[in-house]
């Protein structure tokens, strides 16, 4: 019964300690085979290596659109804007005519 309690405390642990900041660490530092980020996979904004692999990819230039914050990431998106909006359509029948 002792077991059953450890691994429920374990578990709750590890469940817990991945919701942490730390979290993207572990992420970043597991082996493939338990699930970590595959080898080749691009460096993280704000990491050392970030800068120069968009210089990379970009060929030297530095790209003009910076990555978005990670506020803005979790942004909700914005509808577009119309340059020309429908008029406001006129009811069909008065709003104070009784339903039944």
């Amino acid at each position: 019964m002792r077991i059953v309690l450890v691994i429920g405390v374990v578990l709750g642990g590890v469940l817990l300690a991945s919701c942490s900041s730390t979290g993207a660490y572990i992420g970043d530092n597991l082996p493939e085979w338990a699930g970590g980020l595959p080898k080749g996979t691009p460096p993280r904004p704000g990491t050392p290596g970030y800068d120069a692999y968009l210089r990379g990819i970009h060929g030297g230039d530095h790209p003009t659109v910076a990555p978005p914050s990670e506020a803005q990431s979790y942004a909700a998106p914005q509808p577009p804007v119309q340059p020309n909006p429908p008029p406001p359509r006129e009811p069909r029948q008065p709003v104070d005519d009784p339903i039944h």
